[in-house]
């Protein structure tokens, strides 16, 4: 309630002479001054969080080939197509690597062929020795000289074929990684919601977001605020409303049925309710409140280091002091404790 209250502030002027035996006279000429007032009144004080969250997906997810330094050469997919699991949606430019693991499994097969001769060979001449060596053509010392010095003759070239072979195959291993990782497949069932803008014109960086898919068969609103996640129990009921005044009641979703334990999700409890996705509503949350106590706006309760005091009009009408106790400083208004009795005037403006 505001009222308003004429308030007397003095000039300079001099009465005459003849009005004061003959004597001048300072004295003050008076203006009239007018003060907005707000009444001390009973009232619930509240200290209010307003904790924001959005609708979206519960499951989406975001791409990135795990290939880099190359240009996207095909794109399988548009914005708003349905696509499944494990389907293809784009690859980037991979020709050379073709021609590379061509060029590799080529090698690799000559080698392995030339390892599996040289070793048919070193069997071979070992059995010559051993039936010169039944046929009495060698002595015991001869055919195990000759035999050690047949394992020396290949030993060389089996080793350095094995080892080609084993570089050869890495190299494989990483060329075949490279190139699976130029192509792009779908995790989750879904819909395509983003491709990254002018993607056939430039060459990706590691990690860079090509395509994003969102699962729109289950929404909820998910609020990354985790400092009040105290205040949300699972299965608790919240009003949460938007900017344009739109009432949604939800639950909290409990942790093993919520898409992840980084955020906390509500559910709509009202089947019928249609919500777009993107909608940003809040939850407010109660942190402190005094019921029916005598109470003032937050603006008109003023501080000098501990102590709080208000302006009142004294009883001849000039701007005081009041100092007065409080109690919860609520998100509006202060209580107050001591100092002021409900109906009081206090000077706001």
């Amino acid at each position: 309630m505001m009222m308003t209250a004429p308030l007397l502030l003095g000039g300079c002027s001099l009465l005459p002479p003849e009005e004061t035996g003959g004597h001048l006279v300072l004295v003050q000429a008076v203006d009239s001054v007018q003060y907005e007032l707000t009444e001390v009144t009973r009232e619930d004080v509240e200290l209010v969080k307003d904790i924001y969250c959005t609708y979206q997906q519960s499951k989406e997810e975001t791409l990135s080939f795990a290939t880099s330094g190359r240009m996207v050469s095909y794109v399988h997919v548009g914005v708003g197509e349905n696509v499944k699991k494990g389907d293809l949606l784009a690859e980037l430019v991979s020709d050379d690597l073709v021609e590379a693991i061509k060029e590799m499994r080529y090698d690799i097969e000559r080698e392995t062929l030339l390892l599996a001769q040289a070793e048919e060979r070193k069997a071979f001449d070992l059995d010559e020795l051993k039936v010169q060596y039944n046929r009495g053509g060698m002595t015991r010392a001869q055919y195990e000289e000759r035999v050690e010095q047949t394992e020396q003759n290949y030993a060389g070239t089996i080793t350095g074929y094995q080892d080609s072979l084993y570089i050869k195959g890495m190299r494989m291993e990483k060329l075949e990684e490279e190139l699976e990782g130029c192509k792009l497949y779908a995790g989750i069932d879904g819909m395509v919601s983003m491709i990254r803008g002018k993607i056939m014109e430039e060459v990706l960086s590691d990690g860079a977001e090509a395509i994003k898919i969102i699962d729109k068969t289950r929404c909820l609103f998910s609020m990354d605020d985790m400092e009040y996640a105290e205040h949300f129990t699972p299965g608790k009921e919240f009003a949460l409303m938007d900017n344009n005044g739109t009432v949604y009641m939800t639950e909290v979703v409990a942790p093993e049925e919520a898409p992840d334990d980084e955020k906390i999700y509500l559910m709509l409890t009202d089947a019928d309710a249609v919500v777009a996705v993107g909608v940003r509503a809040y939850a407010r949350l109660v942190l402190a409140e005094s019921k029916d106590v005598l109470a003032l706006p937050k603006s008109l309760v003023h501080y000098a280091g501990d102590d709080a005091f208000v302006y009142c009009e004294s009883e001849d009408g000039l701007k005081s002091v009041r100092y007065i106790k409080t109690g919860l400083t609520g998100s509006k208004l202060v209580e107050i404790k001591e100092g002021l009795e409900e109906g009081e005037m206090v000077i706001r403006k």
